[in-house]
Parts: structure tokens; sequence; C-alpha cells
């Protein structure tokens, strides 16, 4: 499934009350900022982010591209939401297994794959930066090779980002 792009209410301008000065402008209610990210879950980088060299995937036996990080961690272990936002999709994808979409406000999507059993939010749910979202488990069977992990890709404005590039330094 497609994650459903959030729609933002247009900005209301506002006048001021009437002053001394005529020439007072109407002001712009502040509009929402970028989003602070964290880690979803803790762990070494099995896979990096690369969707323009091939690399060797044990679990296809090809090689292929990666749209994301593979973070390693147990199975069982809570995912955090990467960021504020609204969860705009869950959904079980044949391949990366149980998946969550969540849209933020400035134009960035987090999908978090191979997650376990139902997720602890719904769609339409607002979450935190941090939130816990579900668990890890071992639903991708196309990184079914691969140890236990969390699956973490990005877009922006629809085009594929290195989660590294937004998530803090460790």
């Amino acid at each position: 499934a497609t994650p459903r792009p959030i729609s933002t209410p247009p900005a209301i301008l506002t006048t001021p009350a009437p002053s001394a000065t005529p020439s007072a402008a109407p002001t712009v209610p502040p509009t929402a900022t970028a989003s602070v990210y964290t880690w979803p879950v803790k762990g070494e980088i099995l896979r990096e982010h690369d969707i323009e060299t091939l690399s060797y995937d044990a679990t296809m036996a090809d090689w292929r591209t990666h749209d994301g990080i593979d973070i390693a961690c147990t199975a069982g272990t809570q995912v955090k939401a990467p960021a504020g936002g609204t969860v705009s999709d869950i959904y079980t994808d044949d391949l990366m297994g149980k998946t969550v979409v969540i849209s933020h406000a400035d134009g960035v999507v987090s999908v978090c794959s191979n997650l376990a059993g139902v997720p602890n939010v719904e769609i339409g749910d607002t979450v935190r930066t941090g939130d816990i979202i579900g668990s890890v488990g071992k639903s991708a069977i196309a990184e079914s090779a691969e140890v236990s992990h969390l699956h973490l890709s990005m877009t922006r404005d629809g085009v594929s980002v290195d989660p590294l590039d937004y998530l803090p330094q460790r």
C-alpha cells in the first residue's frame, strides 16, 4: 500500500486589533517546524541505505538495492516512533512483513517494517517522538536470513532518503 499524504490546513491570516499605527500588517500563525528524530530501536546497523549500488542479499540470493537501514535487535524489542506525526498506514507487506507508516510535518514519511503481530497504534493516531508503536518481529520474509532486526526506510516528498541523515549521531 502507498502511504497516504497528510493534508495540512491552509494558513489563516489574522488581522491585528485596530491601533494607532494604520500600517500594521496581518500576521500569519506559525507553521509546523521540522521534526525531531530518535532511533526507533538501539542496535548495530546490519545493512545501510543504498539505492544506487547493488549489494548481495543472502535471503533472496540475488543482488539488489536497499531502501532503508536494518537495525539489529532482539525480537520483541519495543519500536519507538522515529519522530512525531500521524500514523498514515498499517499493513502487511508480502516481503517486508508487518509495517507501520508515519507521516511527519516536514514531508518525511517513516516506514517501520518487520514488526510483530498487532502494532500499538491505529491508522489516524497521532504519535510523538519516542512513542511505542509496536515491537520487532520476524515478519519480513525478504530479510529472514539476517539476524533479528527492524527495517526502517524513509522518504521525503516521495523520494527515498537515508534514515541516517535524520537520526541523531550515536
